[in-house]
C-alpha cells in the first residue's frame, strides 16, 4: 500500500501531537518493511525528519494547521501522491480530500471547554474558528474508516457524542519510552548547572503543559499559598497570554518569588528537573491520555493527578489522586509525598 502521513505537527511547534507524530514514524520505520510510506511536512519542519528506512520518502506540504492553506493545497498534494491511505493525526482534515483515510482524535477538550475563556482571538475570529471546528470533526468522524484513540474514556466520549458504532473506533494507547529510565541518577555537577541556568532550587513541586483554562494550573498555586514558604513551583509551559495570566495571578496571591517559568524544555533538561522534583502535579480537568505524567514516571518522580477524565485509567494505582476543584485535598496530598 501507499501510505501518507500528516506529519505537519512533527516537532516541538506541534507540542503533543508533533511528540506523537514523531513516535508513530519512527516506529513505523522499525516494524513495517512492506508498505510504501510518504511522511508530509512542511518547509519548518522538513529538516527535522530524516527517512530512516528505504520505504520512507519526505513529500514537503507547506500549509499550517488550521489555515484556508491546508483545506485548498493539501488535497491536491495529497492527490498526487496516489494514496491508499492517508493518517490524520488531527481532527483537522482537509474537508476537499475524498481519499480514504484514518483520524487520530486525542480529546474532545474544544467541544467540552471552547467557550470563549479559552481563546485569545476576538470574538467574530473565535466564533468563526468553533463553526470551522464543528464543521471539520463532523466530517472527520463520519468520513474516516477508523478513529484512532488515546484511551477507552476518549472512546466512550466519542461514541456518546457522534454516535459511532464501537467497531469504528481503535484505542492505541500511548507511551513515554524516551522518558523511561528506571535507574536514572542526576550528578551533583548536572544538578547545580540547571539549576543556576533555572534559577532554581529545592524543594519543587512541577506542572509540565499548556496553561489553558482547562488545564487548571490556578489550583495549583492556591495549594501553595497553604504549604511551606520554602517549596515552589516549577511551571514548564510556551510562553502566551495564560500563562501571562498565571503569572499575574501569583503576584495577586504573593507568590510571585515562588513561581519559576522556563519555558520549552529539552527532554534532556526536562528529565532532570523530574527527578529532583518533589511530585508532578497534573489537575487538569479534562485530558484524553496525560502523557506528561507517564514521562514523569518513567524517571522516578511521584505523579499528584485530578481523578477526571482519563487520567485514573492512564495512571492506575501509580498515581495519587485528588478532587481537582479542592486546592485543600491537592494540599492533603503534596504533604503526603513530603513526608512520606
Amino acid at each position: 500500500m501507499r501510505i501518507g502521513i500528516d506529519a505537519r505537527f512533527l516537532g516541538p511547534e506541534g507540542t503533543g501531537i508533533g511528540r506523537y507524530v514523531e513516535n508513530l514514524i519512527k516506529n513505523l520505520e522499525i516494524v513495517d518493511e512492506e508498505n510504501q510510506y510518504f511522511i508530509f511536512l512542511r518547509s519548518s519542519n522538513y529538516h527535522l525528519y530524516q527517512p530512516k528506512a528505504p520505504n520512507f520518502e519526505k513529500v514537503k506540504a507547506d500549509a499550517k494547521w488550521y489555515s484556508l492553506k491546508e483545506q485548498l493545497i493539501l488535497p491536491a498534494v495529497l492527490n498526487r501522491e496516489k494514496l491508499d491511505l492517508v493518517h490524520f493525526p488531527h481532527f483537522n482534515i482537509p474537508l476537499l480530500y475524498r481519499g480514504k483515510f484514518v483520524v487520530t482524535i486525542h480529546d474532545l477538550t474544544k467541544s467540552l471547554f471552547g467557550d470563549r475563556a479559552s481563546s485569545t482571538r476576538s470574538l467574530p475570529i473565535f466564533l468563526a474558528k468553533q463553526n470551522a471546528y464543528k464543521i471539520t470533526i463532523n466530517q472527520a468522524m463520519a468520513r474516516s474508516k477508523k478513529i484512532l484513540v488515546p484511551s477507552e474514556f476518549v472512546k466512550k466520549e466519542l461514541v456518546k457524542s457522534f454516535d459511532l458504532t464501537n467497531e469504528k473506533i481503535r484505542v492505541t494507547y500511548e507511551g513515554a519510552e524516551e522518558f523511561y529510565d528506571p535507574k536514572f541518577v542526576v550528578s551533583e555537577g548536572k544538578t547545580r548547572e540547571l539549576f543556576n541556568k533555572y534559577s532554581l532550587s529545592e524543594p519543587y513541586i512541577i506542572f509540565v503543559g499548556n496553561t489553558f483554562p482547562y488545564k487548571n494550573v490556578d489550583v495549583i498555586l492556591e495549594a501553595l499559598t497553604k504549604l511551606p514558604t520554602e517549596l515552589k513551583f516549577v511551571c514548564v509551559s510556551p510562553r502566551n497570554r495564560f500563562l501571562e495570566k498565571l503569572i499575574a495571578s501569583a503576584g495577586h496571591l504573593g507568590i510571585k518569588n515562588r513561581l519559576t517559568t522556563p519555558g520549552y524544555l529539552s527532554d534532556s533538561d526536562l528529565k532532570v528537573l523530574f527527578k529532583k522534583a518533589v511530585a508532578f502535579v497534573f489537575p487538569s480537568l479534562s485530558e484524553g491520555f496525560g502523557l506528561p505524567g507517564l514521562e514523569a514516571m518513567g524517571v522516578g518522580c511521584p505523579v499528584i493527578s485530578s481523578d477526571k477524565t482519563s487520567l485514573p485509567e492512564v495512571y492506575g494505582e501509580a498515581a495519587l489522586y485528588f478532587k481537582p476543584d479542592s486546592s485543600k485535598e491537592l494540599v492533603g496530598k503534596i504533604e503526603q509525598i513530603m513526608k512520606d
